[in-house]
């Protein structure tokens, strides 16, 4: 494949790489086969180093040093790695050396379900038992490899040592397939790379306090940390279109193992991030009618067109299906809640609803990316006028920003998932905008250079942020300052009984917890840290991302609930106890002294562990 598509080698072993090691983990878990996890990866790294290897040191030094792009970016590398380190490490510091910190359920959630891959395959949701884990989990997937070949936690894995790894495969995938689609011009490649961090919205200030501002544009946010998996899902998007754009250009005329690794790289985009594969998806199935008519190799053309529809549609009905049917719904609550349908209803637009709609979702849209946005435009009248000539990746590229931003103000999501709608379009606005910075004109311009000005201030917002958030955190775990009285935290007592979890009980052991919300005091359903401290199933730990994610009914999680709440009840006898752990196959339960509940009714069972933040209670 490196001989077909040159200079595109790096992007091309992460490609294969992963999807060997993804693939690998899958089969072995699954027939039980591990060791062969560990044998079989270093064996074909080892024979690769002996007969195929083909590297010249002092090449490749020379090569570092005159060229200043790759230079550019390490420097943005280097920078993107202390952002990753305040935001992520920092802030999800052991508790047992932190003390306490508040817990990120976002980050939890991932390290849970790379656990999960530990405990079976197909996984189940780790934090609500008999269900199976329906998500887009390749980073989790990856993750859960790399713990059980290494011996090191997932969570270690997830905080500290693969973000610097993801980063530098994005920066990479970026600045290669930018030389590709802007065919050759390297300098555009370079600031496509530098767009997708530097320019962001247009909240300025407003974004000093949350790290987001007000226009929800959290690309920056999510490729640094790589929280629900969108720089994985960017790498492989990368890859599928440099190998689309090489297909269309040879009209399918390719040979089978070309064939197989696109199809191969649109495989590994679903397992990355589920929202972006579909809009993908969708902007492929109408270029492919365009390509159709442009006497392509028919056959091979045919099977690309079916192979991925096939893939995306299977994914979709056998993972994805059960949460989406029950939680996304179409409406106008994204755009009722940006501010600039606020705006016009102030300015007298209250009473022309389809106007205001209208008129505020493509206010949100500049405003979103106000650096993209007139560029963008600046090259799509000639898009359109070309529109049966043009290149099948620019036809690619402008369906996904129609086809994502629309879904993006169409669609809605209890947990605002919509929002990777949005960010899969930004991938590719900045990708057809930096194509016309050296051919906008005029009053356009001007309104480019004042949109690239908000744009960089908001990220020097956000950047302070970051920085400041992460090392106020940072003052706090090393006790120059002191903890901040949230309601719950994570406490070093936490940590330590989930630590004995680990250690004293056995892989297929169920618990149930009091803590199955993120804050004492709130009742939202959300808390994954047990059982990702644990690597142990909980009975119900949380329960809306199950309602959400895998599509788990009302009726279902009202039943757990009821359970739940019997087990930790001091008018639950102990003879009730043991009945209601035998029926649902409860092993341990855990109390957490931050919330609410009784233990006076499990005296009769034998406490297992004890501190002054958790005990742990031995049921059968």
């Amino acid at each position: 494949m490196e001989k077909q598509i040159p200079n595109f080698a790096s992007p091309l072993a992460i490609l294969f790489g992963t999807g060997f090691l993804a693939a690998l983990y899958c089969f072995c878990e699954r027939l039980g086969f591990l060791w062969a996890v560990r044998l079989l990866p270093p064996v074909l790294g080892l024979i690769w180093i002996l007969f195929a290897a083909r590297l010249d040191v002092k090449k490749v030094q020379a090569h570092l040093r005159t060229n200043a792009a790759v230079q550019c970016i390490l420097v943005l590398w280097a920078g993107l790695l202390v952002l990753f380190a305040l935001m992520v490490t920092v802030k999800n510091a052991h508790p047992t050396v932190a003390g306490e910190i508040l817990p990120n359920q976002d980050v939890l959630w991932n390290i849970g379900n790379a656990e999960s891959f530990h405990l079976a395959f197909p996984p189940q949701d780790i934090r609500f038992s008999q269900v199976r884990l329906a998500y887009h989990y390749l980073t989790e997937l990856t993750v859960g490899a790399l713990s059980f070949v290494s011996g090191i936690s997932c969570y270690d894995i997830f905080v500290i040592y693969i973000g610097p790894v993801v980063l530098a495969a994005l920066l990479c995938c970026l600045y290669q397939m930018g030389t590709h689609f802007y065919q050759g011009n390297r300098d555009k490649a370079l600031l496509f790379t530098f767009s997708m961090f530097l320019f962001n919205c247009a909240s300025l200030w407003t974004a000093l306090l949350n790290g987001k501002g007000v226009f929800n544009n959290t690309n920056m946010l999510h490729l640094i940390t790589n929280v629900n998996s969108q720089s994985t899902a960017l790498i492989f998007i990368s890859v599928f279109l440099v190998l689309f754009q090489h297909l269309a250009e040879a009209h399918f005329q390719v040979g089978i193992r070309f064939l197989a690794t696109f199809l191969c790289s649109f495989f590994l985009v679903c397992f990355a991030k589920g929202p972006a594969a579909a809009i993908v998806a969708c902007s492929f199935a109408i270029t492919m009618l365009f390509l159709l008519f442009r006497k392509p190799k028919w056959g091979k053309a045919l099977l690309c067109y079916g192979g991925v529809i096939a893939i995306f549609l299977t994914i979709y009905f056998v993972i994805f299906s059960s949460g989406v049917n029950t939680s996304v719904h179409f409406g106008f609550e994204t755009i009722k809640n940006m501010p600039p349908y606020q705006w016009l209803g102030a300015l007298g637009l209250a009473d022309n609803h389809w106007l205001r709609l209208l008129l505020g979702g493509l206010l949100a849209l500049v405003c979103m990316q106000p650096f993209q946005i007139p560029l963008y435009l600046n090259g799509l009248g000639k898009d359109v006028r070309t529109l049966f000539k043009l290149p099948a990746e620019r036809l690619l590229a402008n369906g996904v920003v129609a086809g994502g931003f629309l879904a993006f103000f169409l669609f809605w999501h209890p947990s605002y998932s919509q929002l990777y709608f949005a960010l899969v379009a930004i991938f590719f606005l900045n990708l057809l905008a930096v194509d016309q910075i050296d051919q906008v004109r005029g009053i356009l311009k001007k309104i480019t250079i004042v949109g690239g000005i908000l744009g960089l201030a908001t990220t020097v917002v956000l950047v302070i942020n970051f920085t400041g958030s992460g090392m106020r955190q940072l003052g706090r775990n090393l006790d120059i300052i002191p903890k901040y009285p949230y309601v719950s935290t994570v406490r070093a007592g936490d940590e330590e009984a989930m630590i004995w979890m680990r250690e004293n009980t056995e892989q297929d052991a169920v618990f149930a917890t009091n803590r199955i919300h993120t804050m004492a005091n709130t009742n939202d359903g959300i808390s994954s840290i047990y059982s990702a401290l644990s690597g142990r199933q909980a009975y119900m730990e949380g329960y809306t991302y199950a309602i959400t994610n895998m599509g788990v009914s009302e009726k279902v999680v009202s039943e757990k609930r009821a359970v739940n709440e019997a087990l930790f009840s001091a008018q639950t006898t102990g003879e009730q106890i043991s009945q209601l752990c035998k029926e649902n196959g409860i092993d341990y339960l855990v109390y957490s002294t931050q919330y609410e509940g009784d233990t006076e009714q499990l005296s009769g069972f034998p406490c297992v562990f004890s501190n002054e933040d958790v005990e742990i209670y031995k049921i059968s």
